[in-house]
């Protein structure tokens, strides 16, 4: 017997970028703080900045911890 698995490419993005956020990025979102992922392939000092309404940008905090938007 075969099962037919239909496959939903937007819900995978979805499952895999809630996977992505298990710890407590969803929690500060929900309480209306900004916060912060960072991708492996991501270079040092560079990660991406969530906001509460869905806003993204990428950042670089420098050693003096000072961020700059450097795309939005």
């Amino acid at each position: 017997m075969v099962k037919k698995v239909d496959i939903d490419i937007e819900t995978i993005f979805e499952d895999i970028q809630s996977i992505e956020m298990e710890d407590n990025t969803k929690e500060l979102l929900k309480n209306s703080v900004p916060t912060y992922i960072k991708k492996a392939d991501m270079e040092s000092g560079y990660m991406i900045k969530l906001y509460p309404d869905g806003t993204k940008e990428t950042v670089y905090i420098d050693r003096s911890f000072n961020e700059t938007v450097v795309n939005l």
